[in-house]
């Protein structure tokens, strides 16, 4: 025979497991509540992005940027940071964007801007997703093409 204090071990012992069980099923199903990486949504953000920046309205421009990368930068070394390292980018005459890489929280959205020079500069942004929506979390320059270089694809 079990006495009461044997029985309320017993108790918060089975309480603890399942507190446990149901936390491990729970989580894995928040995780998959992520919105779908629709195209369109992550063009968006590069679009808004580069907006402001033409305009030089660099607060907007910052709230399209992750957190990480505004713990990174305050919004005065942002604004330097994009005149400094990029400024002929606020002037392309055009924009196009090439396929679209997403896993999981993380998307790479390849940029190819055309200048009025002629040259075609390629960028990768790499967009993440937090607070509810996708935002700037880093982008590179990977190369530069003069004008009479042809990027591959089709028109439509």
């Amino acid at each position: 025979m079990s006495s009461p204090w044997q029985r309320f071990k017993i108790g918060v012992v089975g309480t603890t497991f399942s507190i446990c069980v149901f936390a491990a099923l729970l989580r894995p199903v928040s995780q998959r509540r992520l919105p779908e990486a629709k195209p369109a949504n992550l063009y968006n953000v590069v679009i808004e992005e580069l907006h402001a920046l033409r305009e030089a309205d660099y607060p907007r421009a910052y709230r399209q940027v992750s957190l990480s990368m505004q713990d990174r930068y305050n919004l005065d070394d942002f604004a330097e940071f994009v005149r400094i390292d990029h400024p002929e980018l606020a002037r392309y005459e055009r924009v196009e964007f090439g396929a679209i890489r997403v896993q999981a929280r993380r998307a790479l959205v390849p940029v190819y801007f055309f200048m009025p020079s002629g040259e075609i500069v390629s960028v990768h942004y790499v967009l993440i997703h937090e607070e509810g929506r996708w935002k700037i979390d880093a982008s590179r320059v990977e190369r530069r093409w003069d004008s009479t270089h042809r990027v591959a694809g089709e028109r439509t």
